[in-house]
């Protein structure tokens, strides 16, 4: 994300996405209500008998809208919103709007703290290397992107191991074929994490470290207890994985909420729970507030921000992370002592 104009005595700022990461974090800074300039495009009536026949025109149109409803779905390239146009043609009428990578879009609004916390983290984060995972065992192979708000899949790919059938000693070469395949396809891939239980792991490192296309690419292999998602997330738990991951957001929220549940059995320096949370935060006890996205924009949400002066943490809906916090209410923190 790039910020491309901020003009602040006019609550204004206009924003370029970058990434389809930016798309979440957009998601999380705009609110039902809010109002947004965006460029649409507008078919052009053709009435004649010629022009039917010919590819129909569109026309390059900026409209304001007041937002009624944002549709994030994860791991796309496009953030659909629902509006009221209330400036420029068809004022009145509801449009929508597809915001992806490459666009630009102009918020009206001012901005919380923790709004242009976020839009810093989105800049920062385009710098950041995109790191994917290969998890895998003898017979099945999960390949994922770490995205900020969670893993985004690749794919899955089958061994197609059969009992009798199954020559270990042919070193699975189809296999091994078909998962280098799919990974040259991974456009801006810096690193690959390659991890699982058993030698496979390790047999297909060796592969790819010998070829070529990938000789400017970082290749890690690490032995792991388990494949697939549950193997990459003790991988993101374990602290082998500090160096590599030390500043990918996920990471973090993974041992953000370790350290709060560790808290929570043995020090008591975690609370959670709104009415608690905002108790221990007039009293300035607050180290860590850690919040789902989904209690973010709500407006007790925004008086309880007002008050914090610890850390600010909002956890994705697309994580195990997420769905802790969620299973709290939506509200935890860690304590800077207790009394």
């Amino acid at each position: 994300m790039k910020i491309i104009k901020n003009i602040r005595e006019e609550s204004k700022i206009i924003l370029k996405m970058d990434t389809t990461d930016d798309l979440w974090y957009l998601k999380n800074i705009l609110n039902s209500g809010d109002i947004i300039s965006v460029i649409v495009y507008r078919r052009i009536e053709q009435n004649d008998e010629l022009n039917r026949s010919k590819a129909t025109e569109r026309k390059r149109i900026m409209v304001e809208l007041k937002i009624e409803k944002i549709d994030f779905q994860p791991y796309t390239d496009k953030l659909k919103i629902l509006g009221e146009i209330i400036e420029g043609e068809n004022t009145g009428s509801h449009q929508s709007v597809f915001i992806g990578s490459d666009d630009e879009i102009i918020i009206i609004k001012e901005l919380s703290n923790e709004e242009y916390q976020l839009i810093e983290e989105a800049i920062n984060n385009y710098y950041k290397n995109s790191i994917v995972f290969i998890s895998m065992d003898d017979e099945e192979c999960l390949i994922s992107t770490l995205k900020s708000y969670g893993l985004q899949d690749i794919g899955v790919i089958h061994s197609n191991k059969s009992g009798k059938d199954y020559e270990l000693k042919s070193n699975n070469n189809s296999y091994f074929n078909d998962i280098i395949k799919t990974i040259k396809n991974i456009s801006n891939a810096s690193s690959f994490i390659i991890l699982g239980p058993g030698f496979e792991h390790t047999k297909l490192y060796n592969i790819i470290n010998k070829d070529p296309y990938f000789k400017d690419i970082k290749i890690y292999d690490f032995p792991e207890t388990e494949n697939g998602k549950r193997g990459i997330y003790l991988f993101m738990n374990d602290k082998k994985s500090e160096n590599i991951l030390k500043e990918s957001r996920i990471a973090g929220d993974e041992k953000l909420i370790e350290k709060f549940l560790t808290n929570l059995n043995k020090t008591n320096l975690s609370v959670y729970g709104y009415d608690e949370i905002k108790k221990y935060a007039m009293e300035n006890m607050i180290e860590d507030l850690i919040i789902s996205e989904d209690v973010f924009k709500k407006p007790e949400t925004r008086e309880l921000l007002n008050i914090i002066t610890g850390n600010v943490h909002v956890i994705s809906n697309y994580t195990d992370s997420g769905n802790i916090i969620k299973n709290f209410g939506g509200y935890c923190a860690i304590l800077r002592y207790n009394y």
